[in-house]
C-alpha cells in the first residue's frame, strides 16, 4: 500500500470512528431530549459497560434521572435519586482525574455530572445552595482551561447560566447596577455555547428561549431557537410548551394551538409516569392563551387550578400565574385585587422578571 492510500485509509479510519462515537450519542439524545427518559437511561447505562470512554454516559446517565423526576412531578425524591448516581461515580471520575488531570473531556464530564443537581435546586428555589455550590463546580473550568489547547466551549452553557443566574437575582434585588456585566458575559457565554458546544448546546439553546420569552420579549429570536430544536426533537415537552406560549403573546393562535395540542396528545399516549405537573402546565398556557384574548373570566379559572395544583416543573412559575393574575383584575378594574396579587409576587423568592414587573407595577399604583 502506497503512503498515499495509507494516509487516506488511515483517515476514513479515524472519521468512521468518530461518527460511530456521533451516532452512539444522538441515539441516546433522541431519546432523552424527546422524553424517553426511562430509555435514555438504560441505553446510557448499557454503553457504560462496554464503551472505551464511559465517562460520557457516566455523566448523561445523571442527567438523564434528574430530568426523568422533574418531568414527572417526583420533586420529593429527585435530590436524593441524584445523591445517589453522584456518589457511585464521583470516586470514578476522581480516581481518573488524579492520574491524568490532563484529560479535558473527563474534567468537563465530571463537572456535568456534579451540575446536573443546579436544575434541582432552582425547581426549588433554593437559590443560597446555587450561589453556594455552582462556583464550587465550575472551579473544575481552572483545569479545563489549564490544559485546553483552545477554547471549550462545553463549559459555557454553566458559566453563562450562572452569570446570568446573578444578574436576574440582583435585579430582583434592586442591584441591576452591579451585575450588568455579568449579565451580558452569561448571555454571550450562553450564546457562544448554543453555536459552538456538542455537548450542552441545546441546553444552552433552552436557556435562551426563556431569556428571549420572558425577560427580552423577542418572540422572534425565541421562535428561530424553538423551530431550530424542534426540527431535531419534536417531541420535547418543555420546548413545545415555550413555542406554545410565544405564539400566543404574538396572537398567532393557530400555531399556539397546534403546539398545545401535540402536548396533550403526547401525555394521552402515556409519554411519561406521572403527568401531574404537565397537566398543570397545561392549564398555565389555556390561562395565558384566555388571558391575551381578553376571556377574563375563563383566563382566571385556568390560572386558579393551576396554581392549586403547585405541580410545574419549574417552582418560579407560581409567581408568573399570581402575576398574570393580577393583570387581570387591573384590566377588570378591581385595582385593590390586583394589588394584593403584585404584593404576594414583590414578597416572594422567585427570581423571573415578572417579580420585577409586580413590583414596578405597585410604585404606579400609589
Amino acid at each position: 500500500m502506497t503512503k498515499r492510500y495509507m494516509i487516506i485509509f488511515l483517515v476514513l479510519i479515524t472519521v468512521s470512528g468518530l461518527f460511530a462515537i456521533d451516532e452512539a450519542f444522538h441515539k441516546g439524545y433522541d431519546l432523552f431530549y424527546n422524553y424517553h427518559f426511562e430509555e435514555a437511561e438504560n441505553y446510557f447505562k448499557e454503553k457504560m459497560k462496554d464503551a472505551e470512554d464511559p465517562f460520557p454516559y457516566y455523566a448523561f446517565y445523571s442527567y438523564s434521572k434528574i430530568r426523568s423526576s422533574l418531568a414527572n412531578a417526583e420533586y420529593s425524591t429527585a435530590m436524593d435519586e441524584a445523591d445517589k448516581v453522584i456518589h457511585t461515580y464521583r470516586p470514578v471520575f476522581e480516581s481518573y482525574l488524579q492520574q491524568h488531570p490532563d484529560d479535558v473531556n473527563a474534567q468537563f464530564f465530571y463537572t456535568a455530572l456534579l451540575a446536573g443537581k443546579m436544575r434541582i435546586y432552582l425547581n426549588k428555589m433554593a437559590y443560597m445552595d446555587i450561589l453556594k455550590e455552582a462556583p464550587r463546580i465550575l472551579a473544575n473550568k481552572v483545569s479545563i482551561d489549564k490544559y485546553s489547547k483552545g477554547e471549550f466551549p462545553e463549559m459555557a452553557f454553566g458559566t453563562g447560566a450562572f452569570d446570568y443566574y446573578l444578574s436576574v437575582v440582583g435585579a430582583n434585588l434592586g442591584l441591576a447596577g452591579i451585575f450588568t456585566n455579568t449579565r451580558s458575559d452569561g448571555l454571550a457565554d450562553l450564546s457562544f455555547a448554543y453555536k459552538n458546544a456538542e455537548y450542552t448546546n441545546w441546553e444552552a439553546a433552552i436557556v435562551l428561549m426563556y431569556v428571549d420569552l420572558y425577560d427580552k420579549m423577542d418572540y422572534e429570536a425565541c421562535e428561530v431557537l424553538y423551530k431550530d430544536f424542534l426540527e431535531k426533537y419534536p417531541n420535547n415537552l418543555e420546548v413545545l410548551s415555550i413555542a406554545a406560549e410565544a405564539s400566543f403573546y404574538q396572537a398567532r393562535w393557530r400555531e399556539g394551538d397546534i403546539y398545545l395540542k401535540h402536548i396533550k396528545k403526547l401525555l394521552n399516549h402515556g409519554i411519561l409516569r406521572n403527568d401531574k405537573g404537565w397537566v398543570a402546565k397545561i392549564k398555565f398556557l389555556e390561562g395565558v392563551r384566555a388571558m391575551l384574548k381578553e376571556e377574563h373570566v375563563q383566563a382566571l379559572e385556568y390560572f386558579n387550578e393551576a396554581y392549586e395544583m403547585n405541580a410545574i416543573e419549574y417552582s418560579w412559575y407560581q409567581a408568573i400565574i399570581l402575576k398574570y393574575t393580577g393583570d387581570i383584575y387591573l384590566k377588570m378594574g378591581f385595582v385593590r385585587t390586583a394589588k394584593l396579587y403584585y404584593e404576594e409576587v414583590a414578597n416572594g423568592i422567585e427570581i423571573s422578571p415578572h417579580v420585577r414587573e409586580a413590583k414596578d407595577l405597585l410604585k404606579t399604583l400609589k
